[in-house]
């Protein structure tokens, strides 16, 4: 620890035993909307490959969605390791976020149903913005805090931090200006999250 704890500041572990459970639950939940129409006893194999092929869509969705959010939760993990304690700051900004990835399963229902409409690309894509903003207003607060620092934090550390405190919600923002325009491709525009790793943004 870099310095004492000071007032209101609070261990991780509960917040961290909440956050899990959150996203365990949320990444669970898209899956739900991967089913199959009602389909008639007497179905042949070419029209439930045509069902399974209506569906692609919806699974495109749901992957982009799972591996987003996995993304997303292994750079929380991340900024675990590196604290004791939580401020209350980011006590608040841990709850916004989980808040918005409890509505992911939502917002990837609706643009996996309707992904060609705007509004349906517009909603998953600030979706999106809000839980990466407030993962990189969170960083941002820790890097300001070296109080709840578990161990002095380098400066290729803080670099890490910095650029991926950047590129998640710079690729969020485009999806979501994008959407207005061509929906659906703008989701395209989030695949560099999941890239970060060949970047050395580890």
């Amino acid at each position: 620890m870099t310095e004492q704890a000071h007032a209101g500041d609070i261990g991780k572990q509960r917040m961290e035993a909440l956050s899990d459970g959150v996203y365990a639950i949320a990444l669970t939940l898209l899956v739900l909307d991967l089913k199959l129409p009602p389909l008639a006893e007497a179905i042949t194999n070419a029209q439930l490959v045509e069902t399974l092929r209506a569906l692609l869509p919806k699974f495109l969705t749901w992957i982009l969605s799972f591996w987003v959010m996995a993304v997303l939760w292994m750079s929380q993990v991340r900024i675990y390791h590196l604290v004791h304690a939580l401020t209350p700051d980011m006590i608040r900004l841990e709850l916004l976020q989980l808040a918005s990835v409890s509505l992911m399963p939502f917002s990837t229902s609706v643009i996996g149903e309707h992904g060609s409409l705007p509004a349906a690309a517009v909603l998953y894509a600030a979706n999106m913005v809000a839980i990466t903003l407030t993962g990189a207003l969170r960083t941002r607060e820790l890097l300001h805090r070296p109080h709840v620092h578990a161990q002095p934090v380098d400066e290729q550390m803080i670099r890490r931090l910095k650029i991926r405190a950047y590129i998640l919600p710079a690729c969020a923002v485009a999806a979501f200006v994008l959407g207005f325009f061509v929906p659906g491709w703008n989701m395209l525009a989030m695949l560099p999250m999941l890239m970060l790793r060949r970047l050395g943004v580890r």
